[in-house]
């Protein structure tokens, strides 16, 4: 067992676990899914933007002159298989030791149950140097991983390798930052026919104590503040933290994703049990 990552909690579920993958038609920004299953088919899936590094013989040339953008056909067989879990590696997801295993067993989870379906999972950690692992190395990879960016996931996507069209895309991380949350869900939803953001919470994140020593500090940029928690600053915090749960869910919705909060302190079990059954479905198969 590794120090911050509860392996044997991981083992004891994965063998009665399926990721719930898309059951429905996924509609990208020029064309339509035409299949939904995993498999070898070479049938057309569904379009998407051209990215660097993307062979230009999957160009569909008609389009570009439609649109004025270049556009990629995607074959089931691209996009199917493949499940990608994209880890937040800001200090923000370390706050406490307990919050940093959370996030390390969630995304090890879902790589394990998705190995286990027979798909192919991927592994991007967001920190201050990207990594990308697959399959059995996504394991040694979340071991590795620091949370040390002092930045947050949606600046330091731009540091990622392409996330490139996959069957299901889960990302993990707080979310507790300010950005344009539907430009943000866009971008995640890009090229995935299922997305779920799962939102891993401290005690902290969900209810902050107050009281005289409290000490507000930046976790990415250290900048501290002495602040008296007081009754009237908690509730003004409350009232943020909902109105900014409103739009990030709204903001998923609309990305056709979904927003599963996961509190930290929680048992991994309970969680898989919870907050996070419209992911981690019973009854999975080898």
């Amino acid at each position: 067992m590794s120090a911050g990552m509860d392996e044997a909690a991981v083992a004891r579920l994965v063998p009665g676990l399926g990721l719930a993958l898309p059951r429905v038609p996924h509609r990208g920004r020029v064309g339509e899914v035409r299949a939904t299953s995993a498999g070898s088919s070479l049938e057309l899936h569904d379009f998407r933007a051209y990215q660097p590094g993307d062979d230009l013989r999957q160009v569909d040339w008609n389009a570009v002159a439609r649109t004025g953008e270049m556009v990629l056909r995607v074959r089931q067989e691209e996009v199917s298989p493949r499940v990608e879990v994209v880890l937040d590696g800001s200090r923000s997801m370390a706050l406490s030791p307990r919050k940093a295993a959370c996030a390390r067993e969630l995304a090890l989870l879902t790589a394990e149950v998705a190995g286990r379906q027979g798909l192919t999972p991927t592994l991007l950690v967001a920190g201050a140097r990207p990594e990308r692992a697959q399959g059995p190395a996504c394991r040694a990879a979340l071991h590795a991983t620091t949370f040390d960016a002092r930045d947050d996931l949606s600046a330091s996507l731009a540091r990622l390798p392409p996330l490139r069209p996959c069957g299901l895309r889960v990302v993990v991380s707080d979310f507790l930052f300010e950005a344009d949350l539907p430009a943000l869900c866009s971008r995640l939803s890009r090229g995935a026919a299922g997305l779920f953001l799962v939102q891993v919470l401290d005690a902290e994140d969900l209810d902050p104590s107050g009281g005289e020593g409290a000490r507000l500090v930046d976790s990415e940029s250290d900048a501290a503040l002495e602040e008296l928690l007081t009754e009237d600053v908690l509730a003004a915090y409350a009232r943020r933290f909902a109105e900014h749960q409103r739009s990030l869910r709204a903001a998923a919705v609309r990305a056709r994703g979904a927003l599963l909060t996961a509190p930290a302190p929680d048992a991994l079990a309970a969680l898989v049990a919870g907050p996070l059954r419209p992911l981690f479905v019973a009854g999975g198969g080898a």
